[in-house]
């Protein structure tokens, strides 16, 4: 039975990533290509959320175990890295969806960073936006992507707080 799951699993993720490559190529203006290129917005979206919070998630995980196996003198574990294929659960059910190696690297890196406090709320929404700017445009995407919208408001939070301070020196 793991061995049918396995092909299937590998049949669906050629799915994603051949649905990904395809997006740039689709014809204009059609009313099917604006659907198209907005569901791939939207699963890429959630694909990114998902791959910053498993960096955050991975990077803690990853802190312990490093501590566990210096204190007992144990070979130090596998730095974590992203997967370039996700399941995310739409409204139909879960799909498998595909992102660059790179822009998972880079999303990861970012969860990783903002869960060791070495990036701000404002500086990850900052990057995150070049980086969903720079995919919107080589998917052809209608709309731009806005992934982390669970940060915006640490973001507003942090500007406030910044001009607060700003306002105090005065």
């Amino acid at each position: 039975m793991g061995l049918f799951k396995g092909m299937k699993q590998s049949k669906e993720r050629q799915k994603a990533k051949a649905f990904y490559e395809s997006a740039a190529n689709l014809p204009a203006d059609s009313r099917e290509t604006r659907k198209l290129r907005s569901v791939l917005g939207n699963r890429t979206s959630a694909f990114i959320d998902m791959t910053f919070i498993d960096g955050a998630q991975r990077t803690e995980a990853y802190a312990e175990a490093l501590a566990a196996a210096k204190a007992r003198g144990g070979a130090e574990p596998d730095k974590p890295s992203a997967p370039c294929y996700r399941e995310v659960k739409t409204v139909g059910g879960a799909v498998w969806v595909y992102l660059p190696q790179n822009y998972c690297d880079q999303f990861f890196a970012l969860g990783s960073k903002y869960q060791q406090s070495v990036i701000t709320p404002a500086a990850v929404m900052e990057i995150t936006e070049t980086l969903s700017k720079e995919i919107t445009e080589a998917l052809l995407l209608d709309h731009p992507l806005t992934p982390l919208q669970f940060l915006a408001g640490d973001s507003d939070e942090e500007a406030a707080s910044d001009d607060a301070d700003a306002d105090d020196t005065e």
